[in-house]
């Protein structure tokens, strides 16, 4: 089966097609480092963390881009408000969303180029647009119009030019000729980081930084520009139309993928309505794997409802997952080298991985993916139960839970090396535990409480039974 994505541009999902061979150029826009990210970040950022992943296993050599706002009005508000400086508060809030996806088991991007590192280029780009007619100064600010290429409005969000009017305004001071034209350069204001510029001092508009930075490092060969909706209109759409008439070149990305909003008990998510979370306040309740797992158990593009109860809910449906992967390193160690189960257990295998590729070739359905994987994990546990599978059998189930959890990342964390997050491997817990089992032997009581001390000290649990000692990682 072919991978197919649905594309926001045509509104049809379409054969995946990179423009050069086997290797796929990603970008999709990153934060506006002025607090911390909240979980509608989280979703977008999982999302199409495992976007990559899959294109990576299925054999696609990926540069991946996501860029770092770090100038910009809520920025410069935020600093007035609290007495700092705009360049402080973007690295204390850079660094923090780093950390969220750390712990959310982002894979780091190829590149996280920051918007104040391309101002220079992004002044270059103001100067094309205005050699070539698409732009104008007014006052201080400098702006692309829209009357200039009309045939490319609503290239992206499919509207009329009769529905964006109404929500189209001049703000005070603007000297717009036209309510929807777009600001390319702010003309300086007290208090505000400045740069120099043909048109006096100023900084960049927020349109201008993606289509600069994705131009830098892919030129025009951008195969997926990706981000949430709400990031469809204007921003998306204003990309196209500068970056477009700047080059000539069309399209200015081949392919554009927006994840759906996050609402919070069916309503927005909103700081006036007292329902704005952030991801760390969320993983102070619940392990960033339950946060991932939730995020994955709806396709990237619905809408997903976010609440305490369902991600309860996600918390036992991942357990099962979790429960399965520890029930199968306990019965490995014990079965024998064959068992009666192995033919079916292959079988079950196969099903399993091609239902879960079947899914994921599929614009990226990570819901039916993981739904793909439960018959197995039941079936793999009567087996167990009853003692009638054979090691070989086992672990091949095991490998293969293994290998596609490289693309979700949610039953043991890996990140596709084979490894649990920052931990031990398997085999030096095993290791660990066996010479815990031979302290015991030996009534050596304190290397054996040393040795646990040790494993719950890197996240392992413990339970000692009549089988043997059986372990789980836990946060």
């Amino acid at each position: 089966m072919v991978l197919m994505i649905y594309n926001t541009l045509t509104r049809e999902k379409e054969e995946l097609k990179a423009i050069s061979g086997n290797r796929l150029n990603i970008y999709v826009c990153g934060p506006t480092v002025y607090d911390h990210c909240h979980i509608g970040h989280g979703r977008s950022y999982v999302s199409f963390d495992v976007i990559r992943r899959y294109l990576k296993y299925k054999g696609y050599q990926v540069t991946y881009v996501s860029n770092i706002t770090d100038i910009d009005d809520k920025l410069i508000n935020r600093a007035r408000d609290t007495g700092r400086t705009v360049e402080d508060l973007a690295k204390e809030f850079t660094r923090s969303y780093l950390e969220d996806m750390k712990a959310l088991n982002v894979v780091p991007a190829d590149h996280y180029p920051r918007a104040t590192e391309f101002v220079p280029q992004m002044i270059g780009l103001v100067k094309e647009l205005m050699d070539k007619g698409f732009a104008y100064q007014g006052g201080p600010d400098v702006y692309f119009e829209i009357e200039k290429a009309i045939d490319k409005v609503g290239i992206l969000s499919h509207q009329k030019l009769d529905q964006m009017m109404p929500g189209a305004r001049c703000d005070i001071g603007e000297q717009k000729r036209n309510p929807l034209d777009f600001t390319l350069w702010k003309g300086s204001k007290p208090g505000e980081p400045i740069w120099d510029s043909p048109w006096g001092q100023g900084r960049p508009g927020w349109h201008l930084e993606c289509t600069v930075m994705s131009r830098h490092f892919f030129g025009n060969d951008l195969d997926i520009h990706g981000g949430g909706m709400d990031l469809i209109f204007p921003h998306h759409e204003s990309e196209i139309i500068q970056g477009e008439c700047a080059t000539g070149h069309v399209p200015f990305a081949r392919y554009w993928l927006h994840n759906g909003f996050l609402t919070i008990n069916n309503e927005k998510m909103s700081k006036s309505l007292g329902n704005f979370f952030t991801i760390k306040e969320i993983l102070n309740k619940f392990p960033a794997r339950v946060l991932r797992f939730y995020v994955l158990n709806t396709h990237y593009r619905r809408p997903v409802d976010f609440s305490d109860a369902h991600l309860a809910e996600a918390q036992a449906a991942l357990e099962r997952l979790t429960s399965t992967v520890e029930n199968l390193r306990f019965a490995i160690a014990k079965a024998p080298a064959a068992g009666e189960a192995d033919m079916s257990l292959g079988e079950e295998v196969a099903l399993a991985k091609a239902g879960f590729i079947s899914a994921m070739d599929d614009d990226f359905n990570t819901r039916d993916a993981i739904a793909a994987l439960y018959p197995l994990a039941r079936k793999v546990n009567e087996f167990i139960a009853a003692g009638t599978g054979g090691k070989a059998a086992l672990t091949l189930v095991l490998d293969m839970l293994r290998e596609l959890d490289s693309v979700l990342g949610v039953i043991e964390g890996t990140q596709g090396t084979g490894q649990t997050g920052t931990g031990p491997m398997d085999a030096e817990v095993e290791d660990l535990i066996r010479q815990r089992d031979e302290a015991r032997a030996m009534k050596d009581w304190k290397k054996a409480d040393e040795i646990r001390d040790r494993l719950k000290a890197i996240g392992v649990e413990m339970q000692d039974g009549k089988g043997g000692t059986r372990w789980k990682r836990v946060r």
